[in-house]
């Protein structure tokens, strides 16, 4: 059975919306797109549509390929501005650009996306990924989430900047034991066939399907792509429906709560930040 992400990304933002209103908070986002990667533009879309609609401002700073010495420039000025609380530079970007040096010169408190080490914030992905868990143990009768995953064979398909390593990290700080399949991985699909949940953060079209998944498993989609002009997600859902018990997509499911959290993540800076 498909749970909606969209509906659990929802609940999230008509609560941010409530406390925006009731407290007279005026969160503001900055997002930083210099790459060219088309599944990336559709997110900082989302990402800028769902902000305003919530009541959090979001201005877009674009760069081209030979403008990195000035998107440094645009990051230190936001870390100054007071009015700014949290600031994401979308990934993946331009070839050759260090992607690690200009999450370095944000300021720990302003990364939202929570890739620093001295950020206070924890991924966005890894958040949704939570989330969904979350809700597929209160389907099955759990209140907590941690006795839901306890004693099941957890995977995590990935190990990205974005999705996959944080997801793990998460995973580690609450305690969660999982297998870790990368491309150096023998016989993914024996490990994946045993798994109880499955959490898919590669990018690549239909890695999961329905002859590498049991029947009765957890699956969550992350990884999305775009081939031929069409968005495609890990997780082959047509199939995967047939065969799980529970399953989230990447497309209408985890993305939508990706943002969810990280709007999150916006106002809880916009709260304790001692830059306001």
């Amino acid at each position: 059975m498909k749970v909606s992400g969209k509906e659990v990304a929802e609940a999230i933002c008509k609560k941010l919306e409530k406390e925006i209103k009731s407290k007279n908070l005026k969160p503001s986002l900055a997002i930083i797109l210099a790459g060219d990667n088309p599944a990336s533009r559709i997110y900082v879309k989302n990402k800028i549509k769902k902000a305003l609609e919530i009541g959090i401002d979001a201005k877009l700073f674009k760069f081209s390929q030979n403008q990195f010495n000035q998107c440094l420039q645009t990051i230190k000025k936001l870390n100054a501005d007071k009015k700014t609380h949290g600031i994401i530079v979308q990934y993946p970007v331009f070839d050759g650009w260090n992607f690690d040096n200009l999450i370095l010169n944000i300021d720990p408190r302003k990364d939202v996306d929570g890739f620093s080490p001295e950020s206070p914030f924890m991924g966005a992905t890894a958040l949704a990924v939570w989330e969904m868990l979350t809700a597929f143990a209160k389907k099955e009768g759990f209140s907590k989430t941690e006795n839901f995953l306890k004693n099941k064979k957890i995977v995590v398909l990935g190990k990205g900047k974005t999705a996959g390593r944080p997801t793990g990290d998460l995973l580690k700080k609450k305690g969660i034991n999982f297998s870790l399949i990368d491309s150096k991985t023998e016989n993914p699909n024996e490990i994946i066939k045993n798994a109880d949940v499955v959490i898919s953060a590669t990018g690549v079209k239909h890695m999961i399907n329905g002859k590498n998944i049991r029947k009765g498993s957890f699956v969550i989609g992350v990884g999305m792509g775009k081939d031929e002009g069409k968005i495609y997600g890990d997780i082959d859902e047509e199939e995967i429906a047939k065969i799980a018990k529970l399953y989230c997509p990447t497309i209408g499911g985890i993305g939508p709560l990706t943002i969810a959290c990280l709007l999150r993540n916006v106002v809880e800076s916009c709260k304790h930040g001692t830059f306001r």
